[in-house]
């Protein structure tokens, strides 16, 4: 047996779609070519709320679908000839599940969400004796929901599709949106205009979405219908009011989907699926056609200064960041200095002020102590503000490259705290009570012996008496108080040297660590930031080589998609020249 001629230009386009990554588009060429020969699927596409669960009811004369508030079936649900009512849910894994068709929607919301691939329901019903399957899909909405997906996925198998749109008002951007993809995909397109009995106004919006159609190229048909009017038309048998519900003519059009020979629908089909599959891989063909264009159409005289300006860029910047660094080093190696120096040079302020006033003595208990505490929060604060400055170092010479690279682990060294030892108690004599009596003693002489002489002389006392006793006594007391404060002086000034001379240490031993640490911070920044500019110089030069190999093959590819193009173009011409010999005129491929 002869294969047809559309099966070869199908399996060609099928193979162009999986060697091009649309393995969506190679799916539903391939169930198209695999679809069985016999019977007519007739889908029954529309958003929500538009009467489509009425109108297949209408159309079948009993109650199937679900209509009105019940939820409806998130799968499709095809409708075909059975000598008794039956129903069959189909789950993911092919397994049938027999449902009566009265508890069919109730069963369907008890599945879990994402279970059923679709449901089967069989009625003894004349107009599906001869092979007839209407498919009512879930309502079109959102995008990316399942429900749409699974609504837009019949397309693949129907021979014809009834759109849904009330006569409530004209049709909208998204309702054309879905009539052209559905007329892409597939050639025999009906618009059912429903509830038409409730809108005076259907047949003006009849006249607009004609008008709208035929202005988008969308070769469709309006039908204005009416399910109420259609089921009381049943009920009374009333043949003048069926006539008005608008469904015979629509019976006539399921009539003459049925009719067409099988044969030549499968060519129209093939035909309409292939111009469809051929202009989507066409359309991404042509965006990667022109982003290698992109490429192509710079030269690689171009591409090569471009990278010399990159490569004298990284030169400029590798100057830069390196006086940067050697800069910013040097100031904080200055200012950390300084800044110990003023917070110690307070700390001595405060030494000499509590000395002046103060007896060592009585104070140095308490001193000792805050000495050291104040002494270890000023290197730690030094610390502290000398290890942010040095973050910022990094983050500056950072920047200096132009672009977000990573940037080292500094790990500044903390302050060791525990090296500042307590300052040492100077060694510091008081004035004992012997030395006073000495020092009393000492003075009282000279006093007694003064006014002893001058008393004896001018009144012929004897050299101790009570003038000379008081005078010696006032002297005592003088002398006692002139040795007292000369001691306190020197206590003052020893314990200030004490103190000084600690705080000189501190300073002497933590301004030298301090700058060993930020030496140490400069030597991982240089080496860092060395290492990176290496880096980029390699991959400048290696960007240099790739332009120099690349140019040769980004021309070869270009041309090999444009050739890919002008097949699937020819693709495409020779599926519409099938269409053309199946009764239908191809439509050219969009520029």
């Amino acid at each position: 047996m002869t294969a047809p001629p559309w099966l070869e230009v199908l399996d060609e386009t099928l193979a162009a779609c999986r060697t091009h990554g649309r393995e969506d588009l190679a799916l539903r060429l391939l169930r198209r070519r695999d679809r069985p020969s016999g019977g007519t699927r007739v889908a029954v596409l529309g958003f929500p709320k538009q009467g489509k669960g009425y109108l297949v009811n209408a159309v079948l004369n009993a109650p199937v679908c679900a209509v009105g508030d019940a939820p409806t079936p998130a799968v499709p649900v095809e409708i075909g000839y059975a000598a008794e009512p039956a129903a069959t849910l189909i789950g993911r894994s092919d397994e049938r599940i027999p449902v009566a068709v009265e508890r069919m929607t109730g069963e369907i919301g008890a599945r879990p969400t994402g279970s059923l691939r679709r449901v089967e329901v069989g009625v003894p019903r004349e107009l599906l004796s001869a092979g007839l399957v209407l498919v009512d899909t879930p309502a079109i909405g959102d995008p990316r929901s399942a429900r749409t997906a699974a609504a837009l996925d019949v397309l693949a198998d129907a021979d014809a599709v009834v759109l849904v749109s009330d006569a409530t008002t004209p049709l909208n951007s998204a309702e054309l949106a879905l009539a052209h993809h559905v007329r892409t995909w597939c050639p025999h397109v009906i618009l059912a205009l429903t509830k038409i009995d409730v809108c005076p106004s259907w047949r003006a919006v009849a006249e607009k979405d004609r008008t709208a159609l035929s202005d988008a190229g969308i070769d469709a048909r309006v039908l204005p219908v009416s399910a109420t009017v259609r089921q009381a038309a049943a009920k009374t048998g009333d043949q003048e009011l069926n006539a008005r519900s608008g469904f015979p003519e629509l019976l006539s059009w399921i009539a003459e989907q049925v009719a067409r020979p099988a044969e030549r629908s499968s060519a129209l089909l093939a035909a309409v699926s292939v111009r469809a599959a051929a202009a989507e891989l066409v359309e991404t063909l042509r965006t990667r056609a022109e982003v290698a264009g992109r490429d192509a159409g710079v030269d690689q005289t171009t591409l090569l200064h471009r990278a010399q300006r990159k490569a004298d860029d990284l030169r400029k910047r590798n100057t830069r960041w390196q006086n940067l660094l050697s800069d910013e080093i040097a100031d904080l190696l200055s200012d950390a200095e300084f800044d110990l120096r003023e917070r110690t040079r307070h700390i001595v302020e405060v030494i000499d002020e509590t000395f002046d006033r103060g007896d060592p003595i009585k104070v140095w208990d308490e001193f000792g102590p805050w000495l050291g505490d104040t002494l270890t929060k000023a290197v730690e604060t030094n610390y502290a503000w000398a290890a942010e400055r040095a973050e910022w170092i990094a983050q500056a010479v950072a920047v200096s490259f132009g672009e977000q690279y990573d940037q080292p682990d500094l790990q500044f060294v903390d302050a060791d705290a525990e090296l500042i030892g307590e300052v040492r108690q100077p060694r510091i004599e008081g004035f004992k009570i012997g030395q006073k009596m000495f020092t009393g003693l000492r003075g009282s002489y000279g006093g007694v012996l003064m006014f002893g002489l001058i008393t004896n002389i001018s009144m012929g006392l004897s050299m101790f008496n009570p003038i000379s006793a008081a005078a010696g006594v006032a002297f005592a007391a003088k002398t006692i108080s002139d040795e007292g404060g000369m001691r306190l002086q020197r206590r003052q000034a020893v314990a200030k040297m004490t103190a000084q001379r600690h705080v000189d240490d501190v300073f002497l031993r933590f301004s030298k660590d301090c700058r060993d640490a930020i030496r140490g911070v400069q030597r991982k920044l240089r080496d860092h930031f060395t290492a990176l500019a290496d880096e980029l110089s390699e991959q400048l030069a290696r960007e240099r080589e790739t332009i120099i190999a690349g140019s040769a093959e980004r021309e070869r590819r270009t041309v090999r998609l444009r050739r890919e193009i002008e097949r699937l173009a020819s693709l495409h011409q020779r599926a519409g020249e099938l269409g053309l010999l199946a009764g239908r005129a191809p439509r050219e491929l969009p520029a």
